[in-house]
Formats: C-alpha cells, sequence, structure tokens
C-alpha cells in the first residue's frame, strides 16, 4: 500500500485524482459517486466530516474510509488533508465556492446559467494544465487517422471537434451514438500510427458502449487513445493514455458541456500552431473548393 506521507517523493506533488487514477483495483458505483462528488466540490469536502462527505455524495459512511484505505491513505483525516493541499496549492482566481453557489441560487434563470458557467470555467484552470492540452494536440498531429466517439449530450462536441480537425486537413472518422457492433466496425480500421479520442460524461454506464473493449483494442493495435471527461474521468477502467478531466460544481443538476467545449478549442488551437503550414494549406484548398463551387453554379445559370 502508497501510504499519504509519500505523495511528495516524486518531486511532482499528486492530487486527489491522480491517487485514483493510478488505483488499480475495483472501484464500486459508490466509489464513482464518492470521487465525483470530491473533484467537483474539493472546497467543500475539506471542511466536513466523513458522514457528512458520505451524504453529500449520497453513499454509505463506509464508503468514504473504504476509498481511503483503498487509493493508499492511512485513513479519511489523511485523505481530507491532502485534499486541502492541493486546494490550498491552487491559485486564487473567483469568489469562494460556496458563496458562489448560494449567489446563484438566488438569481434568475438566464443569470443562473451565466453565474454556473462563469464557475465551470473557472475550475477548468484547476483541473486542465497546458502541458496537457500540448501533448493532446501532438498526438492528433502526428496521427494517421482521428477517430472521434461519443454519445449523447457530447454529439455537440464530437461534430465540432470533427470540422476543427478537418480544418486542419487531419483525416477524422467520427462514430456518434453508435451501439458496440457499429462501433466496433470502426475499430476495426485503428492502425498503430492513429488516435482515438472519447467523450465520456456522467456515470461510467452512461460511456459509449463498449468503452472497455475499445480502450484495449487501442492499447493491442498501438494506437494512442485520448479521453475528455467530467469527473468521472479518473475512475475509468481501464485508463486512456491521456486524461483531461475537466469537474463543474453542478455537474448534477446541469450537464452542460462549457468547459470541455473550452478544452476541445484549447486542443484545435494548439494543433493549429503545431501544424500551421498543413492547417494553412487546408484552408487554402478548402478556400479553392468553394470558388470552384461558386463557378458551377454561376455556369448553371
Amino acid at each position: 500500500m502508497v501510504l499519504f506521507n509519500d505523495h511528495k517523493r516524486s518531486g511532482k506533488v499528486k492530487t486527489f485524482g491522480d491517487r485514483v487514477k493510478e488505483f488499480n483495483g475495483r472501484l464500486t458505483e459508490s466509489d464513482r459517486a464518492l470521487v465525483a462528488w470530491v473533484l467537483n466540490n474539493p472546497e467543500e469536502a475539506v471542511y466536513i466530516s466523513s458522514a457528512e462527505l458520505a451524504n453529500k455524495a449520497e453513499v454509505h459512511a463506509s464508503t468514504v474510509v473504504r476509498l481511503a484505505h483503498k487509493i493508499g491513505y492511512e485513513g479519511f483525516p489523511a485523505m481530507r488533508n491532502h485534499i486541502r493541499e492541493n486546494v490550498q496549492s491552487r491559485p486564487a482566481s473567483f469568489p469562494t465556492h460556496q458563496r458562489k453557489l448560494d449567489q446563484i441560487k438566488t438569481s434568475s434563470n438566464l443569470s443562473t446559467l451565466i453565474e454556473a458557467e462563469i464557475l465551470a470555467l473557472s475550475s477548468v484552470i484547476n483541473s486542465v494544465t497546458q502541458n496537457q492540452i500540448d501533448l493532446a494536440a501532438k498526438v492528433l498531429a502526428n496521427a494517421g487517422t482521428v477517430f472521434i466517439v461519443g454519445r449523447g449530450s457530447a454529439a455537440p462536441l464530437v461534430v465540432h471537434l470533427e470540422r476543427r480537425l478537418r480544418r486542419n486537413a487531419i483525416r477524422t472518422e467520427v462514430a456518434l451514438n453508435l451501439q458496440w457492433r457499429d462501433l466496433a466496425e470502426h475499430a476495426i480500421g485503428l492502425r498503430h500510427n492513429d488516435a482515438i479520442i472519447i467523450f465520456a460524461f456522467q456515470a461510467p454506464v452512461s460511456l459509449p458502449s463498449g468503452y472497455e473493449a475499445l480502450i484495449r483494442h487501442a492499447n493491442r493495435t498501438g494506437a494512442k487513445s485520448i479521453v475528455i471527461s467530467d469527473a468521472t474521468g479518473p475512475t475509468l477502467r481501464p485508463p486512456p493514455d491521456q486524461l483531461l478531466c475537466v469537474s463543474r460544481p453542478d455537474e448534477g443538476s446541469l450537464q452542460l458541456r462549457t468547459g470541455p467545449l473550452l478544452v476541445t478549442e484549447a486542443i484545435a488551437m494548439a494543433l493549429a500552431n503545431i501544424n500551421l503550414d498543413r492547417a494553412l494549406g487546408g484552408l487554402g484548398d478548402l478556400e479553392k473548393l468553394r470558388q470552384k463551387r461558386q463557378l458551377e453554379e454561376k455556369s448553371d445559370e
């Protein structure tokens, strides 16, 4: 077992989320719910007892202590202290989490949405680093084909990313809302120099059908896998090659995808900077096709 007091030995301070990702054992549905609540509400988690935390996450009280031991802490107090260190090391930006949520509850519908999105976006900087964005962009830049997989509320993100990649002259293949048999037909084409991006939100049961088989197939072929997710990301098994986990405090009530969209756009921008000539060439070819189409339409008149 890896005990709490070793989390600084590697030089890079590990977070609570890192501990969850590194755990190779089984996580129950209650474990996943607890992890998601903590990652979405770290500022509140450091001030409540294990019983209160269990109540907030709607799990049994024993789940809190059991999870702490599972992922290598000496107990709940050690886990809470580690989460507190994570929170204190974050850059200060917006008003405290609880005060902001109280303000949102007293606002109108439009104001509620705006304030909630501002709060969600402010948490992105604490969830995803520029280094992660750059690494994901490099994977896509070197990929032969990029497979994009998503379902449900991820559909707009899939469409947006696919369009941005095509404008960077990158070959793409989209699998949206497919059952595993249909998804498998797409996955057959995965090669060692390809990449697959999966949008994964909410409970693991709502993942694209066949997530586990898809990741294992990518591992066998040598294709790189990237997952863009909400706070459930660290509990995904098997883990992808790269995880970009975007948490938001009101994830359970508002399932808007502004944060993941921002991350997706950041990856596309970083990719354009890496492949500037390729991107400009792709845009040039697109403009030529448009002009050709316009000339054809005029000649038909």
